[in-house]
């Protein structure tokens, strides 16, 4: 017979850390506050009128007059997937640029709707070439829809995007950008870039909570998910279901993620306040600062400076070194997390982050500082102080 427990004695307290891996970012004590505003109704006309300034901030972010701009409850992945679902029905090609694992896992979805894909690959840290995608689409006569992502935290790569798509519409395709780990951190023009469909996540360069991802549809994306031959395969994801929320009057589809919404709104306000321009620039001139520390300290990245991705550095893990031993260190002396690699990197590479609150010259310092003690336990020799005076130049040159 059933016997209900007794209470439980646990209380949760979250340990303060400084997150400076591929995600979550930190969260700024203005989203958290935003974060404990009252919770409304989804239908309360207050809500309502936020989900209209949100689109207003939204469609800033992603520098696009777009009018189905909004946000997907849910993280990244919900709105990987609302973007590929909404489009892709069965039989439909469908070329995949992968050059990492969020990449692969774009593939993964067109294939779960039925799609007929074909792959565009390159090696793990290196961009993919646009003259193979243009020789691919050529080869199969166009296709409905081009993926590609952005900013890769697995190989922590950077992908021009304008050759990509424009290889794309010649061919007749749409051109898909997952932008989870670069909107507001790196330059990101998506009409200017005449990319179709573009999402990212709240918890990376917007220092949000996860578990909302703003979304954009260009016009002729919308023109292909309302000339579908058959509904979207996730009644949760349905856009054009989804998009009722956001309209006057609206209309229930389900509950709506109210307070994430206020911590969103809040943290583009930040965003603004600094100026996304701004934003950017910091974001590139803080990176160039770590590098410049890791490479002093003998520690070579990965990827070339031409391809790197700013708010997502991979390093390579020096031979002897156990890299997870160094990340337990981080962590347990400093309240540093940084990420170990994934794929075919695991056990090879450092992945660490610089992500809207979380990039700071302070923390890059602080990292190479406690980086350099845990190596140096190790018996890797480095430079004493090497890391942090080189980063030190940089940030003071401007």
């Amino acid at each position: 017979m059933y016997a209900a427990p007794a209470m439980t004695d646990f209380v949760f307290d979250p340990p303060q850390r400084i997150l400076l891996g591929p995600g979550p970012s930190d969260v700024p004590a203005r989203v958290l506050s935003a974060l404990a505003r009252p919770t409304v109704g989804y239908m309360d006309r207050s809500y309502t009128d936020l989900l209209a300034a949100l689109q207003v901030q939204l469609r800033g972010l992603f520098r696009t007059d777009n009018t189905e701009t909004l946000t997907i409850t849910g993280p990244g992945t919900a709105a990987m997937e609302a973007a590929i679902y909404n489009v892709v029905e069965a039989g439909d090609r469908v070329v995949c640029c992968v050059h990492g694992y969020f990449a692969d896992r774009m593939r993964q979805m067109a294939e779960r709707c039925g799609g007929d894909v074909t792959v565009v690959s390159a090696d793990w840290g290196k961009p993919v070439d646009a003259d193979a995608l243009k020789a691919e689409l050529a080869r199969r006569g166009g296709a409905k829809l081009v993926t590609v992502t952005h900013g890769e935290t697995s190989t922590g790569v950077r992908q021009p995007v304008a050759d990509l798509s424009a290889a794309a519409h010649a061919h007749g395709a749409l051109m898909c950008v997952d932008t989870v780990a670069s909107l507001g951190g790196v330059e990101f023009a998506m009409d200017d870039w005449d990319v179709d469909i573009a999402y990212t996540g709240s918890q990376k360069c917007l220092s949000v909570p996860p578990g909302i991802s703003p979304i954009s549809f260009s016009p002729r994306a919308m023109d292909v998910v309302r000339g579908r031959k058959t509904p979207c395969a996730s009644w949760f994801l349905d856009l054009l279901a989804n998009l009722t929320v956001w309209e006057r009057p609206n209309k229930y589809h389900h509950t709506g993620a109210v307070n994430l919404s206020y911590a969103l709104h809040e943290g583009l306000r930040i965003i603004e306040e600094e100026g996304l321009g701004e934003r950017i620039a910091r974001v590139q001139r803080t990176a160039e600062a770590m590098w410049a520390g890791l490479e002093a300290m003998g520690l070579p990245l990965v990827v070339d400076a031409a391809h790197r991705l700013p708010t997502l550095t991979t390093v390579r893990v020096p031979d002897g070194v156990d890299e997870a031993r160094v990340r337990a260190e981080l962590m347990s002396g400093y309240g540093i997390e940084i990420a170990g690699g994934l794929g075919p990197f695991a056990g090879k590479v450092w992945r660490i982050g610089l992500m809207g609150a979380s990039c700071s010259a302070r923390n890059v310092l602080l990292l190479l500082t406690a980086l350099e003690g845990a190596l140096t336990e190790q018996g890797h020799g480095v430079s004493p102080r090497a890391g942090a005076a080189a980063a030190s130049e940089r940030l003071n040159a401007g």
